[in-house]
């Protein structure tokens, strides 16, 4: 544990050393001994202060587990810090931790600085070889990923004369992730697709195989894995099995960031909107998955979340859109479509978010003549709407 360490000493200290220096030498000279007695003891504490000053908090370290607290906006919950004390004891000590005001403290008292950093204060005493922590109430307050930009605890001396700064020069591992808050989206209806699926529906050309509901009797042209043995055996007729109706239901949230040369000013609209399409995925047990134009390592050069439903899937993708910034590295949108397009990763449905360009709105139109339907999510007048996409852009002669 990396500590960047400052003594803050009395200035009055140094100097009665040296006067305490010349008053015993003075009365070795009348021969005085109850005062050289009297001088070398304060001489001794005043020593000691300073070697205590010396070596108080070189035994602290911060327990550097990888944790992260996730939050919704307005959600409370406590962050924990852990340490471990292998040197003096330390007692009213101060420790001050510095922020993004992504939280807020709400048990604390906290002041604000540049660029909307919190600054906390939180008392804090631990004995020796003992380990302990520092719990701070905190309230989600907007999306982001919330870390420690600054360490310091601060150690007074025992009898308050001077005090030690121990400055953290290591990165705190544990973080507060808040998760975006969902803005409603009006939706347009669509018709279901043509493709083979597991979502269950009273209408469809395509049957789930692994859901049959009852047998009907055997009609020529029927399958042969299709053949209930057992209700065969006990009517004594050829029975085949029914399944229930299912078609693919699936979405692909495809968002563009970049707006010409810069990262779009409807940022926080769009992941707002896009929040709320996964959570009504979620609910509608749709399954969706999530791509977005910024630069990353991986199977993918842009961020890409693979297909998937449920609770667990919902906060992956929330995970994503919790992280992103306006500083952010994208790449070119239509290069994202084209990888998709050859991969062939876009589903049934396609929901996409962001400017459209020429570039962008052609391969659009290829993806749709693969039977995929095509949604524009628009902001209109602070509300999000997704409608069906229709391309805008004259093709070049």
């Amino acid at each position: 544990m990396n500590w960047k360490r400052e003594v803050v000493e009395d200035p009055y200290i140094s100097i009665s050393l040296v006067i305490l220096v010349i008053l015993v030498a003075a009365c070795f000279y009348v021969q005085s001994y109850v005062g050289v007695g009297v001088f070398l003891l304060l001489a001794v504490y005043f020593r000691l202060h300073q070697w205590y000053l010396l070596k108080v908090g070189e035994g602290v370290m911060l327990e550097k587990t990888q944790k992260r607290l996730r939050l919704h906006c307005g959600e409370e919950d406590k962050w924990v810090f852990h340490l471990e004390n292998m040197g003096f004891p330390i007692w009213g000590a101060t420790l001050k931790l510095s922020f993004k005001d992504i939280v807020e403290p709400t048990a604390h008292p906290y002041s604000t600085g540049i660029e909307n950093e919190i600054e906390v204060a939180i008392p804090f005493s631990i004995r020796k070889n003992e380990k302990g922590c520092v719990s701070l109430p905190i309230k989600g307050k907007r999306r982001g990923l919330c870390r420690i930009t600054h360490l310091q605890l601060e150690i007074p001396h025992l009898f308050g004369s001077g005090k030690v700064l121990l400055d953290l020069l290591d990165s705190v591992p544990t973080t507060v992730m808040v998760f975006p808050s969902s803005s409603s989206v009006r939706m347009a209806e669509h018709k279901l697709t043509l493709r083979q699926g597991d979502v269950a529906t009273p209408h469809s050309l395509f049957f789930d195989v692994f859901h049959p509901v009852g047998t009907r009797e055997y009609v020529q042209g029927d399958r042969f894995q299709d053949l209930h043995w057992k209700a065969t055996a006990r009517t004594g007729d050829l029975q085949t099995k029914v399944f229930a109706p299912a078609t693919q239901k699936e979405w692909m949230i495809a968002i563009n960031l970049s707006d010409r040369y810069a990262i779009t000013n409807h940022l926080e609209d769009i992941i707002k909107h896009t929040a709320f399409l996964m959570q009504l995925a979620e609910e509608q047990n749709i399954s969706f998955s999530l791509a977005l134009n910024v630069r990353t390592s991986g199977p993918t050069p842009y961020i890409y979340l693979p297909p998937g439903s449920g609770r667990k899937h919902r906060q992956r993708g929330l995970e994503f859109l919790a992280t992103l910034s306006t500083d952010e590295f994208t790449m070119p949108f239509d290069l994202v479509l084209q990888h998709m397009y050859l991969q062939r990763l876009v589903p049934s449905v396609c929901i996409v978010a962001g400017a459209l360009g020429s570039s962008e709105e052609a391969i659009l139109e290829k993806i749709g003549k693969r039977r995929a339907l095509i949604f524009k999510l628009d902001l209109e007048e602070e509300q999000g709407v997704v409608t069906k996409w229709s391309r805008t852009w004259k093709i070049s002669s």
